[in-house]
């Protein structure tokens, strides 16, 4: 009878055989991105003639797996690599459709064995960020923008004070000299002022007049 892969029930039991084979179970699951490279490895112990075969099983229908055999074109390469005591598969690129339970079987011709299966998950590729930058320029950019919202919140504020402080100087120094003129003719009468200057207007003809005489003399002198 078949069991539940489709092989037969002495193979379903990892690192079950003949005596002569035995199987890893290997891990449970592997994760891998969309596009990088999915590796999967099969250890055993068996004749330097084993041969080792992969299958998946999709996870629709895991009772009908499916061979894999090694492929390779322009757009994908999935291989198969034996040595005496490990297989290889690796399937380049991983694609979405990868998904599934992969499985080895070794086997000679008196003795064969499987492993448990590992998970093949294909995840999504992370969304590559605009500006793909080391923490520490993050962190002097974050600073900048800090300075700058600093700057657009006092800024406006301290013009004004400035603005402000100067319209004052300039108020006080224009009542500082007002005030200081006056106190330059706040002690002078203006009735004296008008009494100085009539007196210096009339010493001014007065001296003007015996001059001119001086020089009529002098010239009625002369023969």
């Amino acid at each position: 009878s078949m069991g539940a892969w489709g092989l037969p029930p002495a193979l379903l039991a990892p690192g079950v055989g003949f005596g002569a084979v035995k199987v890893e179970a290997g891990p449970t699951s592997v994760t891998v991105t969309e596009g990088d490279k999915a590796t999967l490895e099969c250890r055993f112990e068996a004749p330097p003639k084993a041969q080792v075969i992969w299958h998946r099983a999709c996870s629709h229908n895991y009772s009908e797996p499916t061979r894999i055999t090694s492929s390779n074109d322009s757009q994908r390469t999935v291989s198969i690599s034996q040595g005496t005591a490990s297989s290889v598969l690796t399937l380049q690129p991983a694609r979405r459709n990868d998904t599934g339970l992969y499985f080895c079987q070794v086997h000679t011709d008196e003795s064969s064995g499987q492993s448990c299966g590992t998970y093949l998950r294909i995840r999504k590729p992370i969304p590559v960020p605009f500006l793909n930058m080391r923490e520490s320029t993050k962190n002097q950019i974050i600073t900048a923008e800090g300075v700058l919202l600093l700057l657009c919140a006092v800024g406006p504020g301290l013009f004004l004070l400035f603005r402000k402080r100067w319209e004052n100087e300039r108020l006080l120094q224009a009542k500082k000299s007002a005030y200081e003129e006056e106190n330059l003719y706040e002690g002078l009468n203006l009735d004296e002022c008008s009494m100085y200057e009539d007196i210096s207007r009339g010493l001014q003809s007065t001296y003007q007049d015996v001059a001119n005489i001086r020089v009529l003399d002098m010239q009625l002198e002369r023969p």
